[in-house]
């Protein structure tokens, strides 16, 4: 029997690993059991600097788990320009100001090199007009009687900002389907708004509690974070953009809880510093070789 090549041996291997890691996280469910069944391993992705030699394996290809991915914060939204005002209803899923937009089509300018093959998105309309406006050369080449191979857009709950204020709510699925078009919700499990239902449960009103909401249970965002990650790690394609959030970024690259510390694991000192350096800026970009943790 002809034996099979390296290439081969490595494939079957990469894929192991991949169904493993998969079958690992299983139990990580969404809104009514996310914050009860933990991930049995700690770190979700393992983080390399794009030009780090040992995200390569040994016959110099990238492993066939790992992708590159370009995150990027969302232009700057009505509810950045005050903190105060930020928390009002007046901010609900807060649109973007005319210097978002332009922030947008300066980043354009950059996105348009890069080798995309799929967008991941957060569902509220800051995010979803960042993703349009900053990578314009795919979103509007998404005419599929005029394109056999758009490039997807995909909306995914997980990837959305820590749920606390109504800024932080998102539009009924069914408006955000007929406003963005060109992205899919498929992702999205429910109509309206479950993260911001589950707190309110909890919580009460936007009147009745007005501080943290998600932002204050440390294991319910240790599961979104995998959650998310997992829905990234899934995806077929090998170089992916993701347009997300601050405070979510922030809880897995610089933690404020204990819980969460571990989430990323760093494997060099150059992806370590462009992660940590601080908080994403409005519009900031920053790329990364993501791969699945050793289990």
């Amino acid at each position: 029997n002809r034996q099979p090549t390296r290439q081969q041996q490595q494939k079957t291997e990469d894929d192991l690993k991949m169904t493993c890691y998969t079958s690992a996280l299983s139990t990580v469910a969404y809104v009514s059991s996310v914050a009860s069944h933990p991930p049995p391993s700690s770190a979700a992705v393992r983080l390399f600097s794009l030009n780090n030699k040992f995200a390569l394996n040994k016959h110099h290809h990238r492993s066939a788990t790992s992708k590159i991915v370009h995150l990027v914060r969302h232009a700057e939204g009505t509810h950045n320009l005050s903190e105060a005002e930020s928390k009002l209803p007046t901010h609900f899923d807060a649109a973007l100001t005319p210097k978002g937009i332009e922030q947008c089509n300066q980043l354009a300018q950059h996105t348009k090199n890069l080798e995309v093959e799929a967008v991941l998105v957060s569902p509220l309309t800051r995010c979803l007009d960042t993703s349009r406006l900053s990578f314009p050369h795919l979103y509007d080449n998404g005419d599929a009687s005029k394109n056999n191979n758009p490039v997807p857009f995909i909306a995914h709950e997980e990837w959305r900002e820590t749920v606390n204020f109504l800024c932080d709510c998102r539009r009924p699925t069914h408006v955000l389907e007929k406003n963005y078009p060109r992205v899919s919700f498929d992702c999205l499990s429910h109509d309206h708004d479950p993260i911001w239902s589950h707190y309110e449960k909890i919580y009460g009103s936007h009147t009745a509690h007005t501080s943290m909401r998600e932002s204050g249970d440390a294991d319910y965002l240790y599961n979104r974070t995998h959650s998310a990650w997992k829905a990234l790690l899934n995806r077929p394609e090998k170089h992916l953009a993701l347009v997300g959030h601050s405070a979510f970024f922030m809880h897995m690259f610089t933690p404020l809880y204990e819980e969460l510390e571990g989430v990323v694991q760093y494997e060099d000192d150059g992806v370590r510093d462009l992660m940590t350096m601080g908080r994403f800026d409005n519009c900031e970009l920053r790329s990364v070789v993501v791969d699945i943790p050793i289990l």
